[in-house]
């Protein structure tokens, strides 16, 4: 038995193989959890990405459409890509502050956005007879293996861009 235990003990065959064996589940579970963590990084800058995009592009124009405001949500939905178009929630509106600077919104279009409220701004950030474009947007993010994150990621943005070429962006037919 002894003879047989010192073979063994000498014997370096193999160690290789059993290193890699231990070592493989962490490598593989570390690399799983970095592509999950750069996913989630990206969905939520193409949502920060998209309010931005849906403020700044509607606040370039005096008068908007209905069919304007349809392209304009219809266009920040491929902004999403690679991720599935399901769960985004997306909703354009103008807020405009009367003379004694009471806020009160113009208008609001909107697609598969199913919160409850009306846009709001900060306390102050309008002052009288200013007018700004408030963009809200919604995305619910699924983990590729979820593994290591919850079921569902909840990524919620908001982006104000301010008329440039008049002082109210207006809603036409």
């Amino acid at each position: 038995m002894r003879r047989c235990a010192r073979r063994f003990v000498g014997e370096a065959r193999g160690a290789a193989a059993i290193e890699f064996a231990l070592i493989f589940p962490v490598l593989f579970a570390l690399n799983i959890a970095a592509a999950e963590a750069l996913m989630v990084y990206q969905a939520q800058r193409n949502v920060a990405h998209i309010a931005a995009a849906m403020a700044d592009i509607t606040a370039q124009s005096r008068t908007v459409t209905d069919q304007e405001l349809t392209d304009i949500l219809g266009a920040s939905t491929v902004m999403i890509h690679p991720f599935p178009t399901a769960s985004l929630q997306q909703r354009v509106s103008s807020l405009s502050a009367n003379s004694g600077g009471a806020v009160s919104t113009d208008w609001t279009a909107k697609r598969d956005y199913t919160q409850s409220g009306g846009p709001s701004v900060p306390t102050g950030y309008l002052l009288a007879n200013e007018s700004v474009i408030v963009t809200d947007v919604i995305y619910d993010y699924r983990p590729t293996f979820g593994l290591f994150l919850p079921d569902t990621i909840r990524f919620s943005r908001k982006a104000y861009s301010r008329p440039r070429l008049s002082a109210r962006v207006e809603k036409v037919s």
